[in-house]
């Protein structure tokens, strides 16, 4: 099972004067969703290192922002309908799997 984000990683996180930076602003919400950021990492195809980049305020490649935007609105949705923040990594894997699926699927 992947780590949880450690507590000195959520204050570091709230302590930080970047609210307009499109990685905090997705590491904020992963946070109080309970999403891992190994999870994160699969619905992005992306590494792990490169969420940890975005996490701590580094880049997002232009091409990744719509799809950063997607799963930032998926997040609002459901915090607001009150399926978030999940409770284990098993609901956590599920919720990605659907979200993947949902990108998958023709529009």
């Amino acid at each position: 099972m992947p780590k949880s984000y450690s507590q000195e990683y959520i204050d570091s996180l709230n302590e930080v004067d970047l609210h307009d930076n499109l990685g905090i602003i997705l590491a904020r919400a992963c946070v109080e969703a309970n999403v891992p950021l190994k999870l994160v990492a699969k619905y992005f195809g992306v590494s792990r290192m490169t969420v940890h980049t975005w996490f701590r305020g580094g880049p997002i490649r232009p091409g990744r922002v719509p799809l950063v935007n997607s799963l930032l609105a998926s997040i609002k949705e459901d915090t607001a309908r009150g399926t978030l923040p999940l409770a284990d990594f098993k609901d956590a894997k599920q919720y990605i799997a659907r979200l993947i699926d949902a990108q998958d699927e023709p529009a």
